[in-house]
């Protein structure tokens, strides 16, 4: 009996994988991820995975006061709005799309190689940006979620 339980369990619990805050989180911003896919050539899953790793999908208060998901820096030489916090000095954007762009496009100045190519790629050669194991991070977020289905 406990055998038949745990194999009918087994059969819903992908559908479960996810939560249901992250679920909403890649439904909610999946057009634009995709869009900048086809456009930029940054993996949609990356793209998501990132967020989620980085904004707790949307939630932290960086994403929250200054749209932006995915925890870029403002540096020195950017030149739009910050937001600043007690850890730093944090780009700030006017629209949610337009974090997402400026996230495209610095991946896309910063890892040139691997635009265009799948995520797996991204996890396995990216290096630099986030720290050690940082790409392995989002690695796992990609498998865990299944985030790759959203891939284009």
């Amino acid at each position: 009996m406990r055998i038949k339980i745990l194999l009918t369990a087994a059969l819903f619990l992908p559908s479960f994988t996810i939560p249901k805050v992250y679920k909403n989180y890649c439904k909610e911003h999946l057009y634009k991820a995709q869009l900048l896919e086809l456009s930029i050539g940054v993996p949609t899953s990356i793209q998501l995975a990132q967020a989620i790793a980085e904004s707790g999908g949307g939630r932290s208060n960086i994403a929250k006061k200054a749209l932006n998901h995915f925890g870029i820096r403002a540096g020195d030489h950017w030149a739009g709005d910050v937001y600043k916090t007690t850890s730093g000095t944090w780009r700030k954007y006017p629209t949610i799309e337009e974090g997402y762009l400026d996230h495209a496009c610095f991946l896309s100045d910063y890892y040139g190689g691997a635009i265009g190519r799948p995520w797996s790629y991204w996890v396995k050669h990216c290096r630099g940006y986030g720290g050690p194991g940082y790409w392995e991070k989002i690695g796992k977020i990609i498998k865990l979620y299944k985030l790759y289905k959203y891939d284009l």
